[in-house]
């Protein structure tokens, strides 16, 4: 186990607003797995072939983070990672907690429960498929993997499949009270009232000539704004805004750099969190970078908080929590 690693403290400036944010930065174990190779542009998700975790939520005061090798591991206040019982041995994508009780999505059709955030047990998804994100959505769970597939469940344990005739793989979902977006890594957006009927909208036919054509990795819906991220055939970043999920709206990426020059982001997105306080979604990224995207479009800031790729992101209360490769975990305080 490892103690802090290091600490930093540093001032950003952007939109008039002074933000204070100290770094915790600190690593689950010290294997060192050596370089990933990277082939090709077409992203499925976040199955990188890197290991470390892949989502993270707040448990009863906890930080509750899965990853690769079901991995499953508790965080407490003195920076000690407790690992949990393993029931699988498939990557682990993403974590929600929903009435109490946990639910787990991972490779291979895994689906894990828990209801005291120690014990998982397996449930029946009825697939193989690699599931990469799940969400609740007017009291069903609903679930996003491969080749189309969506899983809807009442209580976790029982699932049914909505086959979807797509191009791409549905790498993630997401809702409200009145919503469900899903979006696909070939530029699929689907859309839902009830979670059983979708629309598909093939965004790269509809915008084509106006937008790039692209690859999504992330979308996640606010009250009231939709944020889809991911990037172009040519590995350029994107996000787009839209409010009903019917026109969509390209969001500029640039930021000021520590000398005032204006930059462009050049990492992939791979999560999405919002700061209601401050009315700013938070982009993680590849290489450790977090793109913080305010209301104001001309006052985005950048903060590099790790030499990972970030995975995982929340916001909760004056922090936001970020994990990634090499299990590693990054704890920033944004606030006075």
């Amino acid at each position: 186990m490892n103690s802090v690693l290091k600490r930093f403290v540093f001032i950003i400036l952007g939109g008039g607003l002074c933000f204070l944010l100290l770094q915790r930065s600190f690593i689950s174990r010290t294997d060192n797995y050596g370089p990933v190779e990277k082939t090709g542009l077409i992203s499925i998700g976040n199955n990188t072939g890197e290991k470390g975790y892949r989502d993270v939520i707040l448990y009863n005061g906890r930080l509750l983070a899965v990853g690769t090798e079901g991995r499953i591991d508790h965080v407490n206040n003195s920076v000690v990672f407790t690992p949990l019982n393993t029931v699988v041995k498939n990557d682990l994508n993403c974590i929600i907690s929903e009435n109490n009780d946990i639910i787990i999505v991972g490779d291979g059709g895994t689906i894990l429960i828990s209801k005291d955030g120690i014990n998982f047990e397996p449930a029946e998804s009825g697939i193989k498929n690699n599931i990469h994100s799940v969400t609740c959505f007017n009291g069903m769970l609903i679930a996003s993997a491969d080749d189309g597939v969506l899983l809807v469940s009442g209580n976790g344990n029982l699932w049914s499949i909505i086959q979807l005739k797509l191009i791409g793989n549905i790498v993630s979902v997401t809702s409200n009270m009145s919503l469900c977006i899903a979006v696909t890594d070939r530029g699929e957006i689907l859309k839902s009232q009830d979670g059983l009927n979708w629309s598909i909208t093939d965004f790269n036919k509809e915008y084509e000539g106006y937008y790039k054509a692209c690859i999504f990795t992330k979308a996640f819906l606010s009250d009231n704004r939709i944020v889809i991220a991911g990037h172009n055939y040519d590995g350029t970043p994107v996000v787009f805004f839209s409010a009903m999920g019917n026109v969509w709206t390209e969001r500029t990426l640039v930021y000021n750099d520590i000398y005032g020059k204006p930059s462009l982001l050049k990492t992939v997105p791979n999560d999405i969190a919002y700061d209601e306080p401050g009315d700013q979604f938070f982009i993680a990224c590849d290489q450790g970078e977090i793109l913080s995207l305010p209301s104001c479009t001309q006052c985005n800031v950048l903060a590099k908080v790790s030499e990972n790729d970030i995975f995982g992101i929340l916001c909760s209360g004056h922090d936001i929590v970020s994990v990634g490769e090499a299990y590693s975990v990054n704890v920033l305080n944004i606030r006075y």
